[in-house]
């Protein structure tokens, strides 16, 4: 061995690792500074490793070669040695070669930002509402078109979270080949801008290069390609892009900014895209990953943290702000103090939940431009929700925020200025329900709030869970401006504030108020007083406040009043300085003549003061500066123009004085009283209503506009020409002609209404076509909306051809009961209505088509289809003649001509075409009364063209039209298709169909997967609801050969009704089945919750097949009169051979004969089930259903089932054991051949008893021993039980002696009408043992107790109903049954009892006393041996009444007393007494003086009553005071004299309703002093009608007194004697 070659290597070696540390430190600095490792460097450290490991395995066995030299093996071992001296010579020269490349300058570089996706903010969460959003920008960003895209929104909504994740997914997809993203901010820096585009763009400047030099060299870069996205975040203002490099083009922007103005506007956008706050529950899943805190197990917390969350908003910087403030915090009291926070939010802002959130939108305040719209800002701060723009008019007017502006006109101008400037700055948004109304996100009302608080002394106090509390009093001091809403809950300021700087003063109370508390005194009332010291305000506005009178305000310039209760308001002449007055809404009757002393107004208000009749003559004339007066719907009864206007009222001439009016709103009800020439050009806006009965209904249509006019004239009245100038300038035309002999529209020429944006045109026999249509020029060019309602002679809207841009803005088109028209326009003019968005035509007898197609038409465009693109609403009612939507005149006519000769013509036409009708945006089709429409579309040889434009329905509902299929093949061939879908519908109704067999002839899948709810009814045709498709091709086949098959409505498979919760089928009488073939589609309604079957007559397989229905929870199936079992098939019809059905998926037969289930057939969330008259029902489910299928059920219902003799069925023995575990509701009546609710439950053969699972031990017991001794069965959850009117019924375990004697949660029992022998043995004090004899096993069951009631049996029970069979039978024969003592004793807890036709002499036995009786409600009827409710034989008081609140007795004619004189009633609140013949009076003194909480007394029908209340013996000077009475009742009481014969004083401080009926011989009401300061009327029927009459004079004696009188006068009492004679005849009366 050469030692030199190995000592060589460990020198190289050494070397090697010192090169390798100084690389691998170099290398780990980089990594540390992100920078990415050069592919070289990387390969070198791996070769390094991978060397050095070889170098030290030939060192070490060297050394071992070394170690073993002296040895004879060693020293043999030459060739080894020789071996390991060559490999080191070789490896130390591969080291050096290492060592000589291993000498880098530079070991890695800095990656280039395309390479490196950024991580998703974690604030980031997939949400719909954002995935929408960016679904639409990146559509935006894939067209090519589309050069610069804008999205708005307001501060904090996630428009910079949003595009950080935009980056981020264009950077992970590769969809633009660079991407570079910069912040702008509100102070723009161009250099850092550009910075960070090119930093993005791996573009190094030179330092010594200018920004001139910098710009160009980035524009160069950007220019190369299009596939370069630069998004630039948060921009304030214009941006020059020039200056930053940005190229006008090139790459593709993407633009982010709070201002929508700025975006549209100043950075010239082509697509703007608005992102707005997260719904409710986008909103609590953002806030609950962030609060980090685990609800679930917390409701009390998890209650807190949602009203925590809904005070964000939906805002995502409050709910990331407020999340994270309160993480990890599981301390109920933080939540509730962050609630209050958030909901009253503290004057300073520096809270950890409030500072980020205020920082953020202060910034957008502080950029609003001018002082102006900041104090726009602030005022609609001090605003409700729905900020009104006429209110903010009249306030900013008012406070004379708007410089250099003098009148209401320039005003609104500046005003609808400032709004726009709002909402492009996203701090008002547009209420979606008017033009007139904005509102504020609740957040940036608080943060204004505040502002304005904190910088302005501006004050909100808000009574609904806001601010209540008043500010201090050096705070109101130095307030400006105050707003109080909900000033019912706030208290009233002691005596007056001092308020000397306040401008502005706002109250409002909720306009229908709650009852207020005595102890509380709020702010919906004021005096005069409440206002001194305010001497400098300007804008007081009162809403649904109580005021008596206002003291003089000498700056006063806005008074709004609106819905106040006002009185005199005389004083309001000395408010001299008004410039804006408002009444509307308010109670006043008549406007007081000192308002023509407000000479400075400019608006005067009087709108929908409904009791205003008067207004003095010369006072409006008076008003010469009033440029706005507004009086819709006033009933102003005006005088006519005369020379001498001396009447009580103004005329309306007055108006013409008004030289500077340019706003008038006003109802004219009749139209004689209109002066010629009243209206001038100077109106710039009106509405006026001239003619009466005008449908409140057009009232929300009309607050789009500001220009209207409603015309309803009398024959006679000639347009002057006033009236014809508001016609030419109107945009809201409203005409109803029904008194007119010619048509307004015959006055005017097509150019007079080329501003109509609505018109409503109704109620005109005479036209025959609308005039105005008749010259060639443009018709209605701006219409929006259309309504020709009651034009009945109307024949042709149009007359000859329109130019085509007529009615091209048209979006709505309503026509309703025009009798002779026959279509609405010709093809040309519907090809224009490209903007149509609604269609409805109804009741139009001789409507063949919608639309006709022009002769020329008809050839020249032969195939060409009709798009209306926008349609979203076709509404089709009662149209007898239509035979399709687009037609020629030719054919529908031809139709109609043969029907009317032949009566029995058929075109076979659809309604819609696919070749010739497209609606892309279709949503809702709902089609009703259309006798000839037989499909509803048609599809071509490629059927899949049907759904064309269908993607966008939701709603369809077909109802009473002739359609007998939905869906028909062109031609009549029947094509296959494999799929038909209509992706959104979520609503289908089919009703009154009585055609309709299919919804597709042809083999096909039908999916519905949006579908929610659907609804079957009177389709006579229709024999099988759904069935399944096996091999679509084998289907086709047998489809082929086999024409006899029955067709489903709908054929399906698993993804057919994926969302159907709701399944309605009612009157389809063919209806044999409901659900068909759909083995091995089990899923095929995974969501159906409900299913509702009823009057389906044929019907006799509900669930015949293997069916999974995982959802469903309520089952409701009635009258079904054919139906014998619910779950499973019997066998063929008379026991002949099984009915055959041909499969209508397969084609093969399918026997009917009895199948066996496995487990196959389940429903394991079914909880409520319902089965009502079905008259040949035997069973409710077959014997073989496993006990898996019915794992839940908790509510049984059954009623009227004629032939049902067990519930349960013998075999079902695993499912009864389920049962008892899960029903909470067993409700069972009127079967008259039931004999047991749960079947044999011996063993088979009768030999093994039968064994169930007891649920209070979870161990198997026996319910019956061979011994015949019998084992507890309990009912764990049974709550409510009901057996009713079940005559033969015997058990409730057939065959076993069962002792029931434990019901632990049961709180309702009714038993009643089962049978004398079951009544007779329906309780027992104890269960009578058995004998050990076999024959005692065999007892009948009428020596079978129904239940046995020990004490403990029924803990629970709260509720007993008791009816009794209702026939004669000796007391004697009753022993068997409980009385009241047994009862009462044994349910302690039982709080409401009704008996119905029992012998009971009494309901409380006198060993009762000393008990505790917690019964609440007691009702007793047709108790024939009743004669007292307790026998008082003490004289010590009875405590068994005190918890009694309602007590109804009737028909008991033995009841001689109510209750004795020492019962207290203390808590009655109803008592309600009829029929009890034998009552000479109701109650004594002593008793009635108890009735403190009494709320409601009725007595009717009593024959013998002579009193209500009886005067006790030694009595003088009693006062009784009924302090909650509210309605008392007497009626049909021949032989009452007086409520009490006794000089006693009554008092009825809270009676408002009484009742007097039939008391002839009722003269006074009472003797004594008698209190009833409530009461204002006495109602009266004297015909028996159900109309009340109305009495009263002075007081109750004297109007009683009249009342006998009347009665006297008339033949009331030959009428009533059949009453009395009805009373002789009571088979109650002793």
């Amino acid at each position: 061995m050469d030692y030199n070659n190995i000592e060589n290597l460990k020198k190289q070696l050494e070397k090697l690792q010192h090169a390798r540390e100084r690389v691998r430190h170099s290398v780990d600095a980089a990594l540390r500074n992100g920078e990415e490792i050069y592919s070289d460097v990387s390969k070198w450290l791996t070769d390094v490793d991978r060397i050095t490991e070889l170098a030290t395995k030939t060192l070490c066995e060297s050394e071992e070669e070394a170690s073993t030299r002296s040895s004879n093996a060693a020293c043999l071992n030459l060739q080894q040695r020789h071996q390991i001296s060559r490999e080191a010579k070789k490896m130390a020269g591969d080291i050096a070669e290492l060592l000589k490349n291993g000498k880098f300058d530079r070991v890695a570089h800095h990656p280039p930002s395309q390479n490196m996706a950024p991580e998703q903010n974690e604030d980031y969460i997939t949400l719909g509402s954002r995935m929408s959003v960016m679904k639409r920008i990146m559509e935006a960003l894939g067209d090519a078109n589309i050069k610069k895209i804008g999205v708005s929104g307001l501060a904090g909504v996630g428009k910079s979270t949003l595009m950080e994740e935009i980056c981020r997914q264009v950077k992970e997809k590769r969809l633009f080949d660079e991407v570079a993203l910069a912040k702008v901010t509100d102070s723009p820096n161009l250099s850092r801008i550009r910075e960070e585009i090119a930093e993005m763009l791996n573009l190094q400047f030179n330092s010594n290069e200018t920004e001139i030099g910098r710009a160009n060299r980035l524009r160069t870069r950007l220019k190369k390609d299009n596939e370069i996205l630069v998004i630039l975040d948060d921009i304030w203002k214009q941006l020059d892009l020039n200056a930053i490099g940005i190229p006008s083009r090139g790459c593709k922007l993407l633009l982010t900014s709070r201002d929508q103005r700025v975006l549209a506007s100043h950075m010239g956008t082509e697509k703007n895209i608005e992102l707005d706050i997260l719904g409710e529950e986008e909103a609590w899943t953002l806030f609950e990953k962030m609060a980090g805190v685990s609800f679930k197990d917390d409701p009390d917390l998890q209650n807190e943290a949602i009203k925590v969350a809904k005070e964000c908003a939906g805002l995502p910087i409050a709910l990331v702000t407020v999340s994270r403030a309160l993480k990890d915090h599981k301390s109920l009291r933080i939540w509730k103090d962050a609630l209050v926070q958030l909901r009253r939010p503290p004057s300073e802002h520096d809270t950890e939940i409030w500072s980020p959130v205020y920082s953020c939108i202060e910034l957008s305040y502080k950029h609003l431009v001018g002082k102006e719209v900041k104090s726009l800002f602030l005022l609609c701060a001090q605003q409700g929700y729905v900020i009104s723009y006429r209110d903010l008019l009249r306030y900013s007017f008012g406070l004379r925020l708007f410089h250099g502006i003098d009148t209401l006109e320039e005003a609104s101008n500046r005003l609808e200025k400032l709004v726009s400037n709002l909402q492009d700055s996203c701090l008002l948004i547009q209420s979606p329900h008017s033009s007139n109304e904005f509102y504020m996100h609740d957040v940036v009302r608080h943060v204004a709030t505040m502002i304005a608080s904190n910088d302005h002394n501006m004050f909100v106090m808000r009574g609904n869970g806001g601010q209540t509390a008043w500010p201090y009093v050096d705070a109101l001091k130095k307030c400006e401006a105050l707003s109080i809403r909900g000033a019912h809950h706030i208290h009233k300021y002691p005596n007056k504030i001092e308020c000397p700087k306040l401008r502005y003063f706002h109250v409002q109370s909720p306009y229908l108020k709650p009852p207020s508390s005595t102890s509380f005194q709020g702010m919906d009332k004021l005096e005069d007083i409440f206002f001194q010291g305010m001497d400098k305000l300007e804008v007081l506005s009162l809403k649904n406040i109580q005021l008596s009178s206002l003291l003089p305000l000498t700056n006063l310039q806005t008074l709004c009043l609106d819905r106040c209760t006002l009185g005199d308001i005389h004083w309001i002449g000395k408010l001299k300085t008004l410039v804006i007055l408002s009444l509307a809404r308010s109670d006043i009757s008549n406007l007081p003549r000192e308002i023509e002393s407000l000479t400075r107004l400019q608006l005067l208000d009087l709108s929908y003061c409904f009791r205003l009749r008067v207004i003095p003559p010369n006072v409006l004339s008076s008003l010469v500066d009033l440029e706005e007066l507004y009086m819709r719907k006033i009933k102003v009864e005006w005088e006519v123009e005369g020379p001498s206007n001396e009447g009580k009222n103004a005329s309306l001439a007055e108006l013409k004085k008004l030289s500077h009016l340019t706003t008038l709103e006003i109802d004219i009800l009749n139209a004689n009283n209109l002066p010629a020439n009243l209206f001038s050009e100077k109106l710039e806006r009106y509405k006026i209503c001239i003619g009466d009965t005008w449908p409140w209904e057009t009232l929300f249509k009309e607050e789009a506009f500001s220009i209207m006019l409603k015309l309803k004239l009398n024959m006679s009245f000639q347009l002057d020409f006033g009236i014809k100038m508001l016609l030419k300038r109107t945009e809201y035309l409203y005409l109803d002609e029904s008194n007119s002999s010619k048509s307004v529209l015959y006055e005017l020429h097509r150019e007079d209404f080329q501003q109509l944006k609505h018109l409503h045109i109704q109620n005109n026999g005479n036209i025959k076509h609308i005039p105005e249509l008749r010259t060639p020029d443009v018709a209605f060019p701006i219409l929006e909306v259309f309504f020709l309602k009651n034009m009945f002679s109307l024949e042709e809207i149009c007359q000859g051809k329109l130019p085509l841009l007529s009615f091209k803005n048209l979006k709505v088109l309503v026509v309703e009961n025009c009798e002779k028209l026959r279509f609405i326009f010709s093809s040309s003019i519907a090809r224009g209505l490209s903007l149509l968005e609604e269609l409805n035509i109804t009741r139009c007898n001789n409507m063949g088509a919608i639309f006709v197609k022009e002769e020329e038409d008809g050839i020249e465009d032969q195939g060409d289809t009709m798009l209306f693109g926008r349609l979203q609403t076709l509404v089709l009612k009662y149209l007898p003649k239509l035979v399709g939507f687009l037609s020629t005149k030719d054919s529908f006519m031809a139709d109609c001509r043969e029907t009317n000769s032949e009566g029995n013509h058929d075109l076979q036409l659809p309604l819609l075409h696919h070749d010739q009708v497209s609606l892309p945006s279709l949503q809702t089709l709902c089609m009703e009364g259309l006798p000839k429409i037989k499909h509803v579309w048609s599809c071509g040889q490629e059927p899949k063209t049907v759904f064309t434009g269908l993607e966008q329905l939701k709603i369809l509902e077909i109802t009473n039209c002739g359609v007998e299929e939905i869906v028909a093949v062109e031609g009549g061939e029947v094509v296959a298709i494999r799929t038909f879908e209509f992706p959104r519908v979520s609503t289908l109704e089919l009703r009154n169909l009585k055609r309709l067999k299919w919804f597709y002839k042809a083999v096909h899948v039908s999916k519905w997967p949006m579908v929610k709810k659907l609804k079957i009814e009177r389709c006579e045709e229709v024999e099988i609801f759904a069935s399944g498709v096996v091999s679509f091709e084998e289907t086709i086949k047998e489809r082929q050969s086999e024409m006899s098959i029955k067709q489903p409505l709908f054929l399906v498979d698993e993804l057919s009704f994926p969302s159907l919760e709701t399944l309605e089928i009612q009157h389809c009488c063919s209806l044999e089945i409901i659900f068909g073939k759909l083995e091995g589609r089990m899923h095929s309604f995974p969501s159906l919750k409900t299913l509702l079957i009823s009057h389906c007559e044929g019907l006799f397989h509900v669930f015949p097949t293997a069916i999974l229905m995982r959802s469903l929870t309520y089952l409701r199936i009635t009258d079904c009169c054919s139906l014998e079992i619910i779950f499973g098939k019997l066998e063929g019809q008379n026991g002949k051979e099984p009915q055959v059905l041909i499969s209508p998926a397969s084609g093969t037969e399918e026997s009917g004969a009895t199948t066996h289930f496995a487990s196959t057939l389940s429903f394991p969330s079914l909880k409520m089930l319902d089965i009502w008259k079905m008259d040949k029902l035997e069973i409710i489910w077959q014997d073989q259903v496993a006990a898996t299928s019915f794992p839940n059920i908790q509510e049984l219902k059954i009623f009227c089932c004629k032939k049902l003799l067990h519930v349960f069925h013998s075999n079902l023995h695993t499912t009864t054991t389920t049962l008892i575990h899960s029903l909470t509701n067993l409700d069972i009546s009127y079967c008259s051949s039931l004999e047991t609710i749960f079947g044999n439950m011996e063993g088979q053969n009768g030999k093994e008893p039968q064994v169930l699972m007891a649920p209070s031990s979870g161990t198997e017991e026996s319910v019956a021993r061979e011994d015949g001794t019998a084992r507890h069965i309990e009912f764990p959850i049974l709550t409510r039980l009901s057996l009713i009117a079940l005559p033969k019924l015997k058990w409730i375990f057939e065959g076993v002696h069962t002792n029931l004697e434990s019901w632990p949660s049961l709180k309702e029992l009714s038993l009643g009408k089962c049978g004398e022998q079951v009544n007779k043995m329906i309780w027992a004090s104890k269960f009578a043992s058995s004998s050990s004899s076999q024959e005692n096993q065999l007892q009948t069951c009428i020596q079978q107790p129904m239940f046995v009631v020990e004490k403990g049996t029924f803990p629970n029970l709260e509720h007993l109903l008791l009816v009794f069979r209702r026939i004669t039978i000796r007391p004697s024969r009753f022993s068997d049954f409980p009385d009241p003592s047994f009862l009462l004793t044994r349910l302690p807890n039982l709080l409401k009892l009704n008996v119905y036709d029992s012998v009971w002499e009494e309901i409380f036995p006198y060993e009762l006393v000393d008990r505790e009786i917690r019964l609440r409600r007691l009702t007793l009827c047709r108790l024939r041996m009743l004669t007292h409710l307790w026998k008082e034989d003490s004289t010590q008081p009875c405590q068994l009444f005190h918890n009694l609140q309602y007590l109804d007795v009737s028909r008991c004619g033995k009841l001689k007393n109510l209750v004795p004189s020492s019962v207290s009633l203390r808590n009655l609140t109803g008592l309600e007494i009829s029929h009890c013949h034998g009552l000479i009076n109701l109650l004594t003194s002593s008793t009635a003086k108890t009735l403190v909480q009494l709320q409601r007394m009725t007595v009717i029908d009593c024959k013998r009553i002579t009193e209500i209340v009886a005067m006790e013996d030694g009595e003088a000077n009693v006062a009784i005071t009924f302090n909650k009475l509210t309605r008392l009742t007497l009626d049909g009481l021949p032989n009452l004299t007086h409520f009490c014969s006794g000089p006693y004083s009554f008092g009825f401080p809270s009676l408002d309703e009484v009742i007097v009926r039939c008391c002839l011989e009722m003269k006074t009401f009472s003797h004594g002093v008698l209190s009833t300061p409530k009461l204002t009327a006495i109602y009266d029927d004297n015909r028996w009608s159900s109309k009340l009459n109305l009495h009263w004079k002075d007081d109750l004696n004297t109007t009683t007194r009249c009342l006998w009188e009347e009665s006297n006068q008339y033949d009331t009492r030959l009428l009533f004697r059949e009453r009395v004679e009805n009373f002789e005849k009571d088979e109650d009366h002793p």
